[in-house]
């Protein structure tokens, strides 16, 4: 990939203390490791080819790490491509890996983030736009997990809203890909979740919004617990959309 314009540390830091950008809110300075520099290289985003794909100017094709979209055929997928396409097609990008580099079909994964040169605006991650409006769900990799549990929060935000296919479509992702064999006794039904991101050791009740999406992998040392007494003496807090 071929560099497509600098920006200053200057107006980076301008940047990062705007505000106003429709409430997205996504690189912290702590976050700018790579940019210390004083330089950020930009890329120029082509077209999209749905709504976690997109194809740069130089032809390299970018899956959006962190999220997964409708596929063809699927509902609410012409929406979530045209609200991928309206927010970057003829935009200049900023492309950050996290640990993966490629996926099966040698796309490059990356997290996209849309910079506001102007230093009026928020800069936005493209996979927090499109899960926060409804347009894409969170995508669980045990590897590539430094935006999780802010796209989980904002799954959770778009759900209980009814924004998008959250409304149009009948759809229930599970907030992991693994088996859950369920408790060993019925009386145990308190999940134990850990997430790499910002939420670390949650714990729901039956009564929580998202319950039925949350899977207990007991591989990463989540579990099932009888009280809350018990999961919160095994390090646990109750999950932030449970009553």
């Amino acid at each position: 990939m071929t560099s497509r314009k600098k920006i200053s540390m200057t107006a980076l830091i301008a940047i990062l203390a705007a505000a106003g950008y429709g409430g997205y809110t996504v690189v912290k300075q702590s976050e700018l490791a790579g940019m210390r520099s004083g330089q950020a290289t930009l890329y120029t985003v082509a077209r999209v080819i749905d709504g976690d794909t997109i194809e740069l100017k130089d032809g390299d094709v970018v899956r959006l790490t962190g999220i997964d979209a409708p596929d063809v055929g699927e509902c609410y997928f012409q929406e979530s491509k045209d609200a991928l396409s309206q927010l970057l097609t003829g935009k200049d990008v900023e492309l950050r890996k996290d640990v993966t580099d490629t996926d099966d079909f040698g796309r490059l994964l990356r997290y996209a983030i849309l910079l506001d040169v102007s230093g009026t605006k928020d800069s936005i991650l493209a996979s927090e736009y499109m899960v926060a409006g409804g347009y894409a769900t969170p995508r669980s990799n045990p590897r590539d997990r430094l935006y999780y549990g802010m796209l989980l929060e904002k799954r959770e935000e778009a759900m209980k809203a009814g924004r998008g296919l959250w409304s149009a479509c009948d759809y229930a992702p599970g907030e992991h890909g693994q088996a859950d064999m369920g408790p060993a006794k019925a009386e145990c039904d308190i999940k134990g979740n850990i997430s790499t991101g910002e939420f670390g050791k949650t714990y729901f009740l039956t009564g929580c919004n998202n319950y039925a999406q949350v899977k207990v992998d007991t591989a990463r040392g989540e579990k099932y617990f009888c009280s809350e007494a018990e999961a919160v003496k095994a390090g646990f807090v109750k999950a932030r959309y449970c009553p």
